[in-house]
């Protein structure tokens, strides 16, 4: 699945845009879209900070407009591409700064043959990065296909005879083994339990004696004596 989220308070140009991103989606990969919608950078900042998996922005930008919900987005949903929707009297200087600079830009007036061509570009450049990268896991379920990179996991348990991969506000099932999916992650994981494997770079801290490993955001995991001797501090 691609989520994609447009900011834009413009009715006619959100609508133009959602058809071109599910049209563009399509032919581009079949892959299942989610696509939510939100009118400005309040409800922009709102959005963002429940940090949700956001895989591509497009982010309506006016002249003088500040930059401040942008850059708190490009902070919390480091992994999302942006494509800006601005027009040519606006300075790229108020854009083009350390942190918030767009991935691609499509300039106004907006019709549906112009946002075609940068789109599908736009669109390409996500999915070749994606293929490239190895920096995400997916879960197939449901005939459907969830992107989640390894920096939005918490941890990995397994449930009810299914496996469950939970980030900071959600957890996806899918059927595998703990043993074969532990050979397949990046050494950041380890397992600390028969049912559990954590993400390291989430531990704030280890509480051996009491068996639970605290992670960011308030989440825990157990830790059982099998696998205490893998989270004790080296003297």
């Amino acid at each position: 699945m691609i989520t994609v989220l447009v900011c834009d308070p413009d009715k006619s140009e959100r609508a133009l845009l959602n058809r071109e991103c599910r049209q563009q989606i399509a032919d581009s990969c079949g892959e299942d879209l989610r696509l939510d919608n939100v009118l400005d950078d309040e409800a922009l900042t709102r959005f963002a900070e429940s940090e949700p998996l956001v895989h591509l922005l497009y982010y309506s930008f006016h002249r003088g407009q500040s930059v401040q919900a942008l850059r708190m987005f490009r902070k919390r949903c480091g992994e999302a591409m942006v494509m800006l929707i601005t027009d040519s009297s606006v300075s790229p200087l108020e854009y083009l700064r350390p942190g918030i600079a767009p991935d691609s830009l499509a300039l106004r007036p907006l019709d549906a043959v112009h946002l075609n061509a940068v789109n599908r570009e736009f669109v390409s450049s996500f999915l070749e990065r994606l293929q490239e990268s190895g920096d995400r896991f997916i879960v197939s379920a449901r005939d459907e296909k969830i992107l989640i990179p390894w920096s939005r996991i918490y941890y990995f348990e397994a449930r009810n005879k299914k496996l469950f991969v939970r980030t900071r506000h959600e957890e996806y099932a899918f059927n595998d083994t703990m043993d074969r999916l532990e050979q397949s992650l990046p050494d950041s994981f380890q397992r600390c339990h028969r049912s559990y494997i954590v993400n390291a770079a989430k531990i704030v801290r280890v509480i051996l004696p009491e068996g639970f490993i605290e992670l960011a955001d308030g989440l825990s995991v157990p830790v059982s004596r099998r696998y205490r001797a893998c989270f004790r501090t080296p003297r």
